[in-house]
């Protein structure tokens, strides 16, 4: 059945047709200005159009209709950027070239701005003492861009850092009226991780030299995402020790480093057994390799919180605390065993 668009989907649809119609005059013009006597008039023209009327469109169509917030402007402008470099010739990139050096300066602002929110809400983590760093990352990105999705990427990224670089001097997150357990030591990740990060520094390097040969970009782009991969796994580590399992009155808070975070109430907890259950995709192993020693099964399934906004229906949660006597008697206790 046919239906009429709200006023949103119009908008949506009039910013859609405003796009196609700037990009396919702009390839037109761009094929013909070898051969046209106003050619630097024409491409500033196709600059502004693309660099400037696109992300204005975006704004007063979708932001502003929407009640989007502002930062999601920030990746319209830098696609149309790199969209209008790959289209208007060479040989005509003046204007575009004044564009960059005024929209740069802008996305460094803007997102400097973003970092400066987020780390003044890990500041204030003390006025809300039961989120850790990670938690709060995602709290205050969330408020900046009001989308799930968009706040978990953010937090990630924020997170890999400061786990990395910011919490050497930070104590295990541990809120008052909380038990805490940690499950890094027994399980081995730290020795698991040191194997990895010195086989990735050896291999990466020894690859990066045979990409060299072919292409020295692709080289570099293998170098920095090795180092990122690197300083992900380290950060993660950084963040078990940091982000204990904590046992409350009513729940279990399960987190484990950058990976999974979720809250399991009481009421859910149905079991807690030393063999894997036969849940299927619903089965999640928290340890980094090997198979955990105690399974936390669940009645229904409830919906975990993965790195960069992931989420992942789990009905068994399978883990190995450092304590593990301690951590079963804590979680009889919960159930009031």
């Amino acid at each position: 059945m046919f239906q009429i668009p709200t006023r949103q989907n119009k908008s949506m649809l009039l910013f859609a047709g405003l796009v196609t119609t700037v990009y396919a005059i702009a390839m037109m013009v761009t094929n013909q200005l070898s051969h046209h006597e106003n050619a630097d008039v024409l491409s500033m023209a196709i600059a502004l159009d693309m660099v400037v009327l696109v992300p204005l469109a975006f704004y007063f169509l979708v932001i502003r209709r929407r009640g989007y917030s502002i930062i999601r402007l920030a990746p319209v402008v830098i696609l149309s950027l790199v969209l209008a470099s790959l289209i208007i010739p060479k040989d005509h990139q003046q204007a575009l070239h004044v564009l960059e050096i005024i929209v740069f300066p802008l996305e460094f602002g803007l997102l400097s701005w973003i970092i400066w929110r987020a780390f003044r809400a890990l500041k204030n983590a003390g006025r809300n003492s039961t989120l850790d760093p990670l938690e709060q990352f995602r709290q205050a990105a969330f408020g900046l861009l009001k989308n799930n999705r968009a706040a978990g990427v953010f937090a990630s990224e924020i997170g890999v850092f400061h786990y990395s670089f910011g919490s050497w001097r930070s104590k295990a997150h541990c809120p008052a009226g909380f038990n805490s357990f940690t499950h890094h030591s027994r399980s081995g990740q730290g020795g698991l991780v040191f194997a990895f990060l010195v086989l990735m520094a050896g291999e990466g390097f020894a690859v990066h030299l045979l990409l060299e040969r072919w292409s020295l970009i692709a080289a570099w782009l293998f170098t920095l995402s090795t180092v990122y991969g690197a300083l992900w796994l380290f950060a993660d580590f950084r963040a078990t020790v940091l982000r204990p399992i904590l046992i409350g009155d009513e729940s279990i808070h399960i987190r484990a480093g950058l990976r999974y975070t979720m809250e399991v109430p009481k009421s859910l907890i149905s079991e807690i057994s030393h063999q894997q259950p036969d849940f299927g995709k619903e089965n999640l192993n928290l340890k980094i390799m090997g198979p955990p020693t105690h399974w936390i099964i669940l009645s229904e399934s409830i919906e975990a919180e993965g790195p960069y906004g992931t989420r992942r229906n789990v009905r068994a949660i399978g883990l190995e605390p450092d304590d593990g006597a301690g951590f079963e008697q804590a979680l009889m206790k919960l159930n009031g065993d």
